[in-house]
């Protein structure tokens, strides 16, 4: 028996969607919660010991003043490297450190994880971006609900959930945009760039593809919040030039990045055994990732006639935006989040003729699976992971090889022209757009495509 159009409608329901994607981060909080899993918003500690700081009239980038503030606040926590964003998230923090930590801690959270699932709801309930039916809709709310970059943002009590709703907003005004969209869209990206710095990796994309009011929206969102940050707090950035180590090699184990694993390929540490221990880590991480750079802009390059096409632009988009992760220095695993953006942008911009792509569906599952797996190597023990050796050293950084995974397949579809794509270029070097008998626009590209869809449509409706 066939549901109801009714049921299906409700299943697809944007509610629903949100509901669906809420379920991994909520069932992830009331367990920690419920049995007391240390490290529970140790992320967020450091947010809100910094905008107490900052409420001080001290800056937030002095490590022992977060760390002494936090014994005096009795707050256990480990502290790394200390806050290490930019300065407008630090004075946005300021009112939250007012409260008491645990509901500063909750208020967060809570805040956090709508956002992600309105989010999660806009982008899977627009059927210009995903089309799936009920149960592979409803499915694919789950999964990101699941990602484990998510629930680990959940409970270390990172702002990733608030960034991705920002660049989900930002990149959807993008996808079918006139100018001003571009512009709006730029301006969201622009200050989840003041969280963090990732999404500003956008403005390449955007220069290559010409879209000069999606660049001065990042540039006007960013550089407004960073101005009126030092208006606030102009002793703010005393002490930020401790940042550059964020470039040093670094193997400890969040570190999913091109660092983190270039790290632990080369230094003794306490979770794997590397095996590249005649390489210097700092020289070899960065010539790796000059050389990850190189190719990044190389595709972009070669692809960048297609940016004038809309599939050709969302996955120049998703490609940067993934490459960008994979090379910001000492990302954690929980910054894998915007991810979920790349993977969203490639099944939306992918022509269904090419749906049954063999490859690119094994890099898309080899991205989630890598995440599944990373989940489970970080709890094993630091011993058993050497006593495997090289094997261990490369499961370390196994949700790192899945973003190369995701990254490859986003480069590959880029790089592969399409019918669209030829139309598009006939179309510009035939110029403007010409009208018909009925003063009506020429059908071309997209539109002969929309009015065959609603012409079929109708015929089985009659």
């Amino acid at each position: 028996m066939r549901p109801m159009p009714e049921t299906q409608a409700l299943l697809n329901s944007r509610p629903v969607l949100a509901f669906a994607a809420l379920l991994g981060p909520v069932l992830t909080l009331l367990a920690s919660i419920r049995w007391g899993s240390p490290g529970l918003w140790n992320d967020f500690a450091s947010y809100w010991l910094a905008g107490k700081l900052v409420a001080t009239a001290h800056t937030p980038y002095d490590l022992t003043a977060l760390v002494r503030l936090g014994a005096h606040e009795g707050i256990v926590f480990q502290a790394g490297t200390g806050y290490s964003y930019p300065l407008p998230f630090a004075v946005l923090m300021v009112p939250l450190s007012a409260m008491p930590f645990a509901l500063a801690a909750s208020l967060f959270t809570a805040v956090s994880v709508l956002v992600f699932g309105w989010a999660v709801a806009s982008w899977l309930g627009d059927n210009r971006i995903f089309s799936g039916g009920r149960v592979t809709t409803l499915v694919a709310a789950l999964l990101a609900g699941f990602y484990p970059p998510v629930t680990g943002s959940v409970f270390f009590g990172q702002a990733n959930l608030l960034v991705i709703g920002a660049l989900a907003f930002g990149v959807k005004r993008w996808l079918h945009s006139d100018g001003r969209a571009d512009w709006w869209g730029g301006v969201a990206i622009g200050l989840a760039g003041v969280v963090k710095v990732v999404p500003l990796a956008l403005v390449l994309p955007m220069g290559l593809g010409r879209r000069i009011g999606g660049i001065a929206g990042i540039l006007a969102g960013a550089g407004g919040a960073m101005a009126a940050a030092l208006i606030v707090a102009p002793f703010g950035l005393a002490s930020a030039g401790g940042l550059l180590q964020l470039g040093a090699a670094d193997p400890y184990w969040t570190n999913q990045s091109l660092n983190g694993f270039i790290s632990r390929l080369t230094i003794q540490n306490e979770r794997a055994d590397p095996f590249l221990r005649g390489l210097d880590p700092t020289v070899t991480a960065w010539i790796v990732l000059g050389l990850f750079a190189f190719f990044t802009v190389a595709v972009l390059w070669r692809a960048r006639d297609r940016l004038a096409v809309r599939q050709g632009n969302w996955l120049a988009i998703g490609f940067t935006l993934v490459a960008a992760i994979i090379a910001a220095p000492k990302n954690s695993f929980w910054n894998h989040v915007p991810a979920l953006v790349g993977i969203g942008l490639l099944i939306a911009a992918v022509d269904r003729g090419q749906g049954r792509d063999a490859l690119r569906r094994g890099l898309m599952l080899a991205w989630y699976a890598t995440a599944l797996v990373q989940l489970m190597v970080d709890r094993l023990s630091g011993a058993t992971l050497q006593a495997w050796g090289p094997i261990g050293a490369v499961l370390s950084s196994a949700a790192l090889v899945g973003l190369v995974a995701l990254w490859l397949a986003l480069g590959r579809a880029l790089l592969r022209r399409t019918p669209m794509d030829d139309q598009s270029a006939r179309n510009r070097r035939r110029g403007p757009v010409t009208q018909n008998r009925n003063d009506h626009p020429a059908v071309t590209g997209d539109t002969a495509r929309i009015r065959m869809t609603t012409w079929r449509s109708q015929s089985a409706t009659r």
